[in-house]
């Protein structure tokens, strides 16, 4: 593990350099470039062992416990041993533990501010740890990809809450989520949805999810946002696993959200959009299974921003000039 994440920090390091230049008007024009060249030479590694937590450690009579008081309203806390326990058992693969118990608790337990300021910045700090956010990433599928994705989940019911309850989270706090994301979604390859008896993994719906906040956020820079949203359509293009299970749809809400923020974010997606369909224009046809799913994930993104009709009308006629990928 050490190993990758001395590779993670690498891939982390170019990113922030990025972001830097952007920040200081250095670099615009060529940053999908710049982050394409970052996408198209990340770490690959040979699978390792994941390290499940023992789901019988407590933590389903816990959770039984809490829900029970949270449906009943008598729930004023909880301490923080019990938290960092849901923390851990986010890496679960019990659908029943991870999904429908912890995420739901983390949702509750918010609406009814049962956890403390302190706690929503102990939850954010430890979730945005290398060894939560980045577990086995560089490594082919594996059972990694739970406790990985559901920080990301987490982490942006987290950040909702700051911005619209509690704005507990200090800039630096937020200038890390930003970081750590950018370098999530140049690393994450998994791209399944439900999986088998384990439930949902779902990462790039909940990377839409998070980057739905910090488009929102008023402390994020332009330049972070603009970043974030190159980034994003950068490495969407380069999957060659389907996304099938609603993911294109969380996106395309995304994409919305923050084109209709301001001109510049609708210009620099437009950029963007257009270059990438030049540069499927000048591909011969796909030949292979990656080319194939590649352009269908555009195709599935493109419908789902289509079916919107919420963006600016020059986005809309440029959406709807491509008809031609609908088929």
């Amino acid at each position: 593990m050490a190993d990758e994440l001395k590779q993670v920090d690498g891939v982390r390091t170019e990113l922030r350099s990025l972001r830097q230049q952007v920040q200081a008007g250095v670099v615009f024009q060529s940053l999908n470039t710049k982050i394409g060249d970052v996408l198209d030479n990340l770490p690959k590694n040979e699978a390792t062992p994941v390290t499940l937590p023992d789901d019988d450690d407590g933590v389903k009579d816990l959770l039984q416990q809490l829900n029970q008081q949270v449906r009943a309203t008598t729930l004023d806390s909880i301490q923080d041993d019990q938290l960092m326990q849901l923390i851990n058992h986010l890496r679960s693969t019990d659908a029943d533990v991870r999904d429908r118990g912890i995420y739901f608790f983390f949702n509750d337990a918010l609406q009814q501010q049962i956890l403390t300021e302190d706690q929503l910045r102990l939850s954010m700090n430890t979730l945005l740890q290398d060894r939560v956010l980045f577990s086995h990433i560089t490594e082919p599928e594996n059972d990694g990809i739970f406790g990985r994705s559901f920080a990301v989940m987490i982490l942006s019911v987290l950040a909702y809450a700051n911005r619209v309850d509690g704005h507990f989270l200090d800039a630096e706090t937020v200038m890390r989520l930003v970081d750590q994301l950018a370098t999530y979604i140049a690393l994450e390859n998994d791209t399944r949805g439900f999986v088998g008896k384990a439930g949902w993994a779902h990462a790039y719906t909940h990377i839409g999810n998070l980057l739905d906040e910090l488009a929102e956020s008023k402390v994020l820079t332009r330049a972070d946002k603009v970043f974030l949203m190159i980034e994003i359509l950068e490495k969407y293009r380069r999957l060659d696993t389907p996304l099938i299970f609603g993911e294109s749809r969380r996106l395309a809400a995304y994409l919305s959200t923050v084109v209709n923020i301001n001109d510049l974010y609708e210009q620099t997606f437009l950029q963007e959009w257009r270059q990438w369909r030049v540069r499927l224009s000048n591909t011969p046809q796909p030949e292979d299974e990656a080319g194939w799913t590649r352009l269908f994930n555009r195709s599935r993104l493109l419908s789902a921003m289509i079916l919107r009709d919420d963006y600016p009308e020059a986005i809309n006629n440029a959406l709807n000039a491509e008809v031609d990928f609908l088929s």
